[in-house]
């Protein structure tokens, strides 16, 4: 094995990240390995003891730091390079242990697995104790250990004669069945298992999937002792010297078929093929593709279907740091365990849409080589090539997942109990596990039941066949002996043609978690979301839940390739893999050349041949040993009392490991919300609407401006005041604030505050009311209301007034007359997002008043609270929020009071409760700069539209953040980044960076200069005056009608017609308008209604200039829609209503008023899809064709 150099890369945020490479910088090649490890523990201290926020990231730290020094104590070397800490793997079964004698490699061994046994064995306490002292009605675990003396003395007597030797010893196998007790203790058989497992050196770990479990028990013991367990469990997926040796490895298969003739290959391409479609029938695609893609797939179906797994695998994702942050109900939550139905549905579709797209990847790829007129010349080619080794490797995949689950086990537990090791018991228990027995109790267990994963994949339950033909195991050390070597079962024993034999076939290649101490273990359980419930259950983990635990938390807490994932999961001691097999067909029955296996004996008769292995184990070993004097010594030597397992728990009592708490004391949110959360109910909460709040809260956020003072103006002048607009818009906010000024003016007022409470005729009579006491009537009424109201009450002068105003509150040219009696404030129109306005909304909520309980709260100068309302009050910071809210309302959204400060709720808190802030201040996702883009509702969908500074690319800058080349005065004072490089294919470091510097860096202006998107351009079109506006008006509507080299100083008029809903494919044009006879209409208010709101003009009208009513909107979506026109994009064919807006317009500056005065009118026919005009000139008084000019469509 060559070792390589692996870079360590944490995936830490914030100052964790810092804190880790500054760490790591101490290290060197010549740094002695006590140091380094002091190194971690100092860290391990830290994190323990002084950090106290941000609860996932300290788990993170600190798990990383664990996982470091258990490498550094397994021999791995660490050395900080460049700004990267590397680290090295060990060979021990290589050139480093030649002077290491076997003894010296299993102590090493032990000592890496001690730790683990131990925390096992504590984890365990009471239910040993309880084995051992199980109370009334129920033996002790001890009376099922053979006693030493008694063991010897049986033996000897057998030696001697005295006895038959199948009298001293009776071996039977008893299948351990959950709910199946003791005849001779009253214990549960599964229990009595478990206890024997924790005899051994090795830790216990616990397997999904099929499992059969076994006592060995002796017969010729008055209780039936214990002689060994066995247990068979499903097999790991990837063993590279099991696939070869059974035919299921690519490179294998291709060794061999090159070595056939033609003809032969063609028969294992062909094979390969069933073994693909039998693959693709156990895929539900019902929702993926067609039967017709399945039957002919091409490159891009196949890519459609990678697109479609790597969407669900996004959504997965997400669902599940969704589900991080709230809790699943049980209605919710998935067989598979602590994920949510919809988590699974998402990885099962990424599941069958990844296997189906290599399925049939490799089945096109094959049935095209097959189908091939050079097969004879290229199959050779194909063999080498990695398209043909990918669609090989697949094939024999798919065969394989066939057979995995259901054919074979994989022998994990097997060894004896003292004192039968002595009598090797280990090889009877390792014979007995290839038993008909076995077989037979395998078939009988699994039959009928379906496989989980491929019935999942199906979407129906699938059955296989439970015939087991293959058990594997692997040897415990890699040095000295093993009890499988020679281990067999003749087949004459059976009269078979064939040896059932514990083979050697080859070594692993030193994967595994001996070396993971339980700290870690316990350390990276903690940090990596859900611990074992999460590696227990989800698909597609692997039988070993350590050895997922730690492949997964390699993934999730450090950045490396796939590659480095699995190194980083090594050992570096190699083991040995050996195979069985159960039917001399067993090789052709998992290829699938044949349907059933050939097992060496009959399995019906499974109780007849388990004893025929047992008489072959006493004949073969058992009376051999007997004749080996020292046993019967150390027989006698065995100490039944202190081998019970409770003898080895004083020895770790003192040990403990202390999961990371969070803060104790947070700050309480009375129900009042009067605090912080009165401020954090504005984002989608209760205190965004006014009629919960009390009016002195109110007053604490209520935003002043120019409409207070002009509604205050309005009622000392005897004025109607109405506030009208959509929900949101802050009428009865506004209203309750005033009410006390309103009623304190000395003069009488009539005041509603919520329409919305009232009938029509309830308005309608109060209103009448406060006329006739000649009183101001101030009322907040929603748009829709008012218009009811109108409806029904016409003639009602100050109704008809207000619905006039509503109705007339945006004005383009001449002033509209208002009545002097009523004044209306239509909400719906007024720009929230200025300068002005969002300045005061951060001071009123930020200001200490919402934030008095903090003082309390020891994280209070550390939280994400106090810095995000620190940072909000930034000029800079404020500046670019502003230029971003700006583009928001140019693309036309209206945002209401109560969506700005939700907007800056969530900028100070994230949605998140103190709680929820305590675990994840820090944390990049929660970021301020990050928090702008990652909010739910309208208005921050309108922000992700309008820019992201991710977005602008600049040829300079980006390459100064992701080497860090930003001089430190640039940024805003107090404001820190990391000073780290980022790695080029960090790109979520890089977006969090990028805004960063947008935000709160000096040069942020710089990406500013080179924006040339839509938005700018539509900004700067707005600004233009209006003849120049008009000439590009002009020209994009030529173009909107195929124009080429369109006019600016014309509009041709064109009409269509439509037949069956078809597009207009031919246009006719009898003339044309000058730009001279357009105008531009630009939108403001009333001028009554102008003294209390401000409007953003993110449209205007082009207009003809006789008759005012007849106009076209340009907001920006129909300027985007002209732009497109004008890059060619055949606008002209689309279904939209902006398109038919278009129409309705030319259709309507339509008029042949002018075709009186002339002799001659010329006809235009533009033919749309092909570009080409025809013209034609009409003689009207003779009344013929005076010319006709046919040209490619040009200037129009």
């Amino acid at each position: 094995m060559i070792n390589r150099e692996i870079p360590f890369r944490p995936r830490l945020e914030g100052e964790f990240r810092v804190r880790f490479y500054n760490a790591a910088s101490e290290i060197t090649e010549k740094t002695p390995t006590l140091t380094i490890a002091r190194v971690a523990e100092r860290e391990i201290e830290w994190v323990e003891n002084e950090c106290q926020y941000n609860i996932e990231q300290r788990k993170k730290y600190r798990a990383v730091w664990f996982l470091f020094r258990d490498l550094i104590r397994a021999s791995w070397k660490a050395c900080y390079r460049d700004g990267v800490l590397y680290m090295r793997l060990p060979t021990l079964n290589g050139a480093d242990m030649n002077d290491t004698t076997s003894p010296e490699v299993k102590a090493l061994l032990r000592s890496w697995m001690s730790e683990s046994r131990h925390e096992r064995l504590i984890g365990y306490t009471d239910f040993i104790n309880r084995m051992e002292n199980p109370g009334a009605n129920k033996q002790s675990i001890a009376t099922l250990i053979t006693d030493g003396a008694e063991l010897a003395e049986r033996m000897e007597r057998a030696h001697a004669g005295e006895i038959e030797v199948e009298d001293a010893i009776q071996p039977y196998l008893q299948l351990v069945r959950e709910n199946d007790r003791d005849e001779f203790t009253g214990l549960k058989i599964s229990e009595i298992w478990r206890y024997c497992r924790l005899t051994w050196s090795t830790p216990a770990e616990t397997t999904p999937g099929r499992t059969m479990q076994y006592l060995i028990r002796d017969a010729a013991h008055p209780m039936h002792a214990v002689m060994g367990i066995a247990s068979l469990e499903n097999c790991a997926v990837q063993i590279t010297c099991r696939d070869d040796y059974i035919g299921w490895n690519q490179k294998a298969f291709i060794d061999r078929i090159i070595t056939l003739d033609t003809n032969c290959a063609k028969e294992e391409f062909k094979q390969l093929l069933v073994y693909l479609e039998e693959g693709i029938s156990g895929i539900d695609y019902s929702e993926l593709c067609t039967e017709m893609v399945v039957e002919n797939p091409t490159d891009t179906d196949i890519q459609l279907l990678l697109d479609e797994a790597s969407n669900a695998e996004q959504s997965r994702q997400q669902l599940l740091r969704n589900e991080v942050e709230s809790d699943i109900g049980d209605g919710e939550k998935s067989e598979l365990g602590s994920i949510s139905i919809d988590t699974e549905k998402a990885l099962y579709r990424r599941k069958r849409a990844e296997q189906l797209a290599r399925l049939l990847s490799a089945k096109k790829a094959i049935r095209d080589l097959l189908n091939s007129e050079n097969f004879d010349e290229s199959w050779i080619d194909f063999c080498k090539s990695e398209t043909g080794n990918s669609a090989i490797r697949s094939a024999l995949v798919a065969q394989k997942t066939k057979h995995i689950g259901s054919s074979l086990m994989e022998l994990n537990v097997c060894g004896a109990i003292p004192p039968y090791n002595e009598i090797l018991g280990g090889k009877l228990v390792a014979l007995l596990a290839l038993s008909p027995q076995v077989v037979h109790d395998y078939k009988e267990r699994y039959a009928d039941k379906a496989s989980e994963i491929a019935s999942r994949l199906k979407g129906e339950p699938v059955c296989r066949p439970a015939d087991l033909v293959y058990v594997g195991t692997t040897s415990l050390y890699y040095v000295g002996s093993s009890q499988y070597n020679r281990l067999k079962i003749p087949g004459k024993i059976f009269d078979a043609d064939f040896d059932i034999v514990w083979k050697q076939i080859g070594m692993t290649i030193g994967f595994g978690t001996m070396h993971i101490s339980k700290a870690t273990t316990m350390s990276l359980t903690e940090a990596t979301s859900d611990g074992f419930n999460r590696i227990n259950h989800v698909f597609g983990e692997g039988a070993s839940p350590k050895m997922r635990l730690l492949t997964m938390s390699i993934r999730e807490l450090l950045e490396s390739t796939n590659e480095d994932s699995k190194d980083f999961s090594k050992h570096a001691m190699s083991r040995i893999v050996y195979g069985a097999c159960l039917a001399e067909n067993t090789f052709d029955y998992l290829l699938g050349r044949d349907s059933e296996p050939k097992y060496y004996t009959d399995m019906t008769d499974y109780v007849a041949g388990t004893q025929k292995i047992v008489d072959f184990w006493r004949n073969r070993w058992l009376k051999s040993r007997l004749n080996y004097e020292p046993i019967y010594q150390r027989i006698r030597d065995f100490d039944k009392q202190g081998f019970l397992v409770s003898n080895q728990i004083g020895e770790d009592e003192e040990w403990s490991f202390s999961k990371l708490k969070e803060v104790p004391h947070m700050p309480t949110n009375d129900e009042a919300k009067t605090g912080l959360q009165f401020v954090r109910d504005f984002y989608r909460g209760s205190s965004a609407y006014a009629d919960h709040i009390a009016s002195e809260l109110l007053s604490v956020i209520h935003l002043e401006t120019k409409l207070d003072t002009a509604i205050m103006d309005a009622a000392l002048n005897g004025k109607d005041i109405v506030l009208t607009g959509n929900p949101g818009d802050g009428k009865t906010h506004v209203i309750r604030l005033l009410k006390d000024k309103l009623e304190s003016t000395g003069k009488p007022i009539c005041i509603e505050l919520d329409a919305s409470t009232l009938s029509n005729d309830d308005i309608y009579l109060k209103w009448k009311a406060a006329r006739e006491r000649n009183i101001p009537f101030v009322i907040a009424i929603n748009a829709a209301v008012l218009y009811s109201v109108y409806q029904k009450y016409p003639d009602f002068q100050p109704i008809k007034d207000a619905y006039f105003q509503m109705s007339h509150a945006v004005v383009f040219h001449d002033e509209v007359t208002e009545s002097s009696n009523l004044v209306v404030f239509d909400l719906s129109k007024r720009e929230v997002l200025t300068a002005d306005i969002l300045k005061n909304a951060i001071e009123k909520m930020t200001d200490n008043t919402h934030y008095i309980e903090c003082a309390a709260c020891p994280l209070n100068e550390s939280c994400d609270v106090h810095k995000n309302c620190s940072l909000l009050n930034s000029t800079l910071f404020q500046d670019r929020l502003f230029v971003i809210l700006q583009r928001v309302s140019v693309q036309g959204y209206h945002a209401t009071v109560r969506e700005l400060q939700s907007l800056i709720a969530y900028l100070i808190f994230g949605n998140r409760s103190c709680k929820t802030i305590s675990r994840t201040t820090g944390s990049n996702q929660y970021n301020l700069v990050n928090l702008v883009f990652s909010g739910k509702g309208a208005l921050f969908d309108a922000i992700r539209n309008a820019i992201d500074p991710v977005a602008i690319s600049h040829p300079t800058w980006d390459e100064r953040i992701l080497l860090n080349d930003i001089p430190n005065d640039s940024w805003v004072d107090g404001y820190e980044v990391p000073a780290e490089a980022i790695a080029y294919d960090n790109y979520e470091l890089f977006k969090l960076r990028k805004r960063q510097f947008y935000f709160f860096n000096k040069n942020g202006e710089e990406l500013l200069k080179i924006m040339d998107d839509d938005v700018t351009r539509f900004q700067e079109f707005l600004g233009q005056d209006n003849g120049k506006i008009i000439k590009e008006l002009v020209r994009k509507l030529n173009t909107f009608f195929g124009a080429v080299k369109a006019s600016n100083s014309e509009l041709q008029i064109w009409t269509g017609h439509r037949y069956d809903n078809e597009p207009r494919k031919v246009l006719i044009s009898m003339g044309a308008i000058k730009k001279s006879d357009l105008k531009i209409g630009r939108p403001t208010l009333l001028k009554s209604m102008k003294s209390g709101i401000d409007m953003t003009a993110s449209y205007i009208r082009l207009e003809k200039k006789d008759a005012a009513h007849i106009f076209l909107k340009i907001d920006f979506d129909m300027y985007m829609l002209l732009s497109e026109a004008e890059r060619g994009v055949p606008v002209l064919f689309m279904e939209s209503d902006l398109v038919k807006k278009v129409w309705r317009f030319v259709e309507q500056l339509q008029s042949f008023e002018d075709l009186d005065e002339d002799d001659t009118v010329t006809v235009s026919l533009l033919d749309v899809q092909n570009k080409k005009k025809i013209s034609v000139a009409i003689d009207r008084e003779e009344n013929k064709y005076s010319a006709i000019e046919g040209e490619q469509a040009k200037e129009v």
